[in-house]
């Protein structure tokens, strides 16, 4: 038991680290993805299309490392996923270098490809710890994004001028992470716990296709992607709109990626102690309340301000959404459900992340807020609903067994 315990620990201990480089791109990318493009774009409404297109990539690679996952486990779909860090990034480079918004397009596209692979990280945790840890085995991996919090957004800005050109720096630095990813993913387990989703077949998404705590999952990973998504993307643009500088920038990624993750294991134990409606509803509503402030002013303090909260609410809303979405499979057969719900999450995020630029241009910082407000307000009402259903649909099977166990009772008496 020792024994086993330590290789857990151990496991838990890289896959910290390997989501703290998964999220350092991510928030590398989220700091100045835009801003490059704001510099090479043809149009101003393609300034967001890079950022796009790492979005739109992940969520098709996402369904298909899922299927991967299922079929040969997670540790050659995560060192395929972490090399594609490492070729985007190099691509990136070259594009910046030569001034090349298309091949800076290519390159994020490409980058895109890790962002399919990164969503395992916590699903391997939950597939080898105890069962009745798994809630928290999930949460503590996120603290990966902790680390990424304290030292993305300042890396991203500090290398962007390393070199002697403006971002390329930023870009290697992509590089240097995506080899350190490759390396971490090397060490990880060949299949999900001991080989069972290699042995016994994973289970598949039109399995759960009427399960309401599978949709319920769903609709509350994409919705607050969504949000989050497209407040993240608005923010760095809003704050060069508003003549902010590049350091408030800086720390407006930096509050918001700490919001994101510094709550995680607060947020499962919140989970356990109030339960999955109440966690939901309390996510819905710090998501709501940094919102409302992006909606009453642009000054820099309330920018921040917004994006942390929205971080926050998201956080919640993540751990109850993974949390509901490990109740739909048996341990060890998860992996195309896992895919399915990351990859519905990137789809809809995408439509956040594109639109953001073109929303900005024309409802401004407080119009964008205010959409998302209005977005968070149905992530909680369908989530409300779904939840309700499910409640009647458990009361009616419950009331039919009983039912039929009278029946049967009964029909054994008289036989007597």
């Amino acid at each position: 038991m020792m024994n086993k315990d330590s290789r857990f620990r151990s496991l838990l201990a890289r896959l910290v680290l390997a989501q703290a480089c998964y999220f350092m791109i991510v928030s590398i990318d989220l700091t100045l993805t835009g801003l490059v493009g704001m510099s090479l774009a043809p149009a101003p409404v393609l300034t967001t299309l890079p950022l796009s297109l790492i979005v739109v990539v992940g969520t098709a690679c996402s369904f298909l490392a899922g299927h991967a996952a299922a079929r040969f486990g997670y540790r050659p779909v995560m060192v395929a996923g972490a090399l594609t860090a490492v070729m985007g990034g190099a691509l990136s480079a070259v594009a910046v270098a030569t001034q090349s918004f298309a091949l800076f397009c290519i390159g994020t596209a490409i980058t895109g490809g890790y962002r399919a692979v990164g969503g395992f990280l916590r699903f391997v945790a939950s597939e080898y710890a105890p069962a009745a840890r798994r809630e928290r085995a999930l949460a503590l991996v996120m603290y990966g994004g902790v680390i990424a919090a304290a030292l993305g957004p300042f890396a991203a800005v500090a290398s962007s001028r390393a070199a002697f050109i403006p971002y390329l720096g930023s870009c290697l630095l992509i590089v240097a992470l995506g080899v350190v990813a490759v390396a971490l993913a090397m060490t990880m387990p060949a299949a999900a716990a001991g080989g069972v989703e290699l042995r016994e077949p994973a289970i598949r998404v039109r399995e759960r296709a009427g399960h309401l705590p599978f949709l319920r999952a769903v609709v509350v990973l994409a919705g607050s992607g969504l949000v989050m998504t497209l407040v993240m993307a608005a923010g760095p643009l809003a704050n060069a709109h508003a003549g902010h500088s590049s350091q408030l920038g800086a720390s407006m990624i930096q509050w918001h990626l700490v919001g994101m993750f510094a709550p995680s294991v607060v947020s499962a134990q919140l989970l356990k102690r109030t339960g999955m409606s109440a966690t939901i509803a309390l996510g819905c509503m710090v998501m709501a309340g940094g919102c409302a402030f992006g909606v009453l002013s642009d000054a820099g303090w309330v920018m921040v301000l917004a994006l942390a909260l929205v971080g926050v609410g998201w956080n919640l809303l993540f751990v109850a959404g993974s949390a509901l979405l490990l109740q739909s499979y048996p341990q060890g057969r998860g992996a195309r459900l896992q895919g399915f719900a990351d990859g519905a999450t990137a789809a809809i995020s995408a439509s956040g992340s594109f639109a953001a630029a073109g929303l900005l241009h024309g409802v401004g910082w407080g119009g964008v807020n205010l959409i998302a407000f209005a977005a968070t307000a149905a992530v909680l009402a369908a989530s409300g609903w779904l939840a309700v259903r499910h409640k009647r649909m458990a009361a009616s099977d419950a009331a039919a067994a009983m039912q039929a166990g009278t029946e049967a009772a009964e029909s054994l008496a008289v036989s007597h």
